[in-house]
């Protein structure tokens, strides 16, 4: 069962609820948290038989904004859509939660509800970006703003076991987001963080990489705070959106450009296609106890969609509890581990 939040995100209830029909439509079980009225009137609209599809609706009387407080939004709003989606989650009632809205709140369920994996001190956002000649897993891509140069080395550590298990790169080369690939540019948290990693002996530390070189096959995992990850990912999409505006209205500019670009339009969509089956549509929480994937504020369908798939894919394959087995022996410590273990236990009896 995938919990979505039917009430994040900026075209929220109705890409939400459209994107769970797409998938209740291959068998797909999800649960939808929101406003019952609004997503029944949706459902009803798009399809007449929805109730003998997999969905579950579960209803929610509030809904945290994008302008809300996360941390304390999700303390307060109990019955909030994400709450409650979080809930589920932690209580085993679903196996995995895919929300496009507030960032910070999702970070603040994954923290609060559904709680760090032992060792890690702040989870992290973490997405692949296409490269040249395949692509890099990047993070922290926004849920830590002003970050520590510890949290930088433990997310070069998240980074290169994701990597080792999604791709089965045995050594992935870790790179430092700078202005600079010398060891002495960037601010003092790189300059700082920089140090740590150089001396980190479970990562592969190849150095910085400057922004411009992203794309160019310089390393398998780029770590930087969340803060400059994010502008780091929007300015990404904004230049390829405007490299697609500004094509497209200077062929249409001229009689021999509208003949091109109706012959070389079919390449661009296939081009786009390409791409968007490399995406996931959405990023996975990394360092919490279950699979939380957050899809973008202004997901379309489409990738919504990629998102709550996304999900369910790692859900079927257990990749978050892999991972995190793994995690908790790099960050925690097998002795430790074994010690935590038990007091639970003890507690449980």
């Amino acid at each position: 069962m995938i919990a979505i939040d039917a009430m994040g995100g900026d075209f929220a209830p109705r890409i939400p609820v459209l994107g769970a029909l797409h998938v209740a439509r291959q068998g797909i079980c999800v649960a939808l948290y929101g406003d019952e009225k609004k997503i029944i009137s949706i459902l009803d609209s798009a399809e007449k038989s929805w109730k003998k599809l997999p969905i579950t609706i579960k209803h929610c009387s509030e809904t945290i904004s994008m302008f809300e407080q996360p941390s304390k939004a999700v303390m307060r709003k109990k019955d909030a859509s994400l709450v409650r989606a979080a809930r589920a989650l932690e209580n085993e009632d679903a196996s995995a939660l895919v929300s496009a809205g507030n960032s910070g709140a999702v970070l603040a369920c994954g923290v609060l509800i559904v709680a760090r994996v032992y060792g890690v001190e702040r989870p992290a956002i973490g997405q692949f970006i296409p490269t040249k000649k395949g692509s890099i897993f990047c993070l922290d891509l926004g849920a830590n703003v002003d970050c520590k140069p510890k949290y930088l080395e433990q997310f070069a550590i998240i980074g290169s076991e994701y990597v080792r298990l999604k791709k089965g790169i045995e050594n992935p080369r870790v790179a430092l987001l700078s202005n600079g690939v010398e060891p002495y540019k960037g601010s003092q948290l790189v300059k700082d963080s920089f140090d740590l990693l150089k001396s980190q002996k479970k990562i592969n530390f190849v150095g910085n990489l400057e922004s411009r070189y992203l794309f160019d096959d310089h390393a398998d995992v780029l770590v930087c705070d969340g803060f400059a990850g994010n502008i780091l990912l929007k300015s990404i999409e904004g230049t390829a959106h405007f490299v697609m505006y500004w094509i497209g209205k200077k062929m249409s500019s001229f009689l021999i450009g509208k003949i091109l670009s109706k012959l070389i339009f079919p390449f661009f969509c296939r081009l786009r296609k390409k791409n968007e089956q490399r995406c996931a549509g959405g990023a996975l929480l990394l360092g919490v106890n279950k699979p939380i994937v957050l899809a973008h504020g202004a997901s379309d369908l489409s990738s919504f969609i990629k998102a709550i798939e996304f999900a369910y894919d790692i859900e079927q394959k257990d990749f978050v509890a892999k991972l995190n087995k793994r995690l908790e022996l790099q960050l925690g410590g097998r002795k430790k581990i074994a010690i935590v273990r038990k007091v639970k236990s003890l507690f449980k009896s």
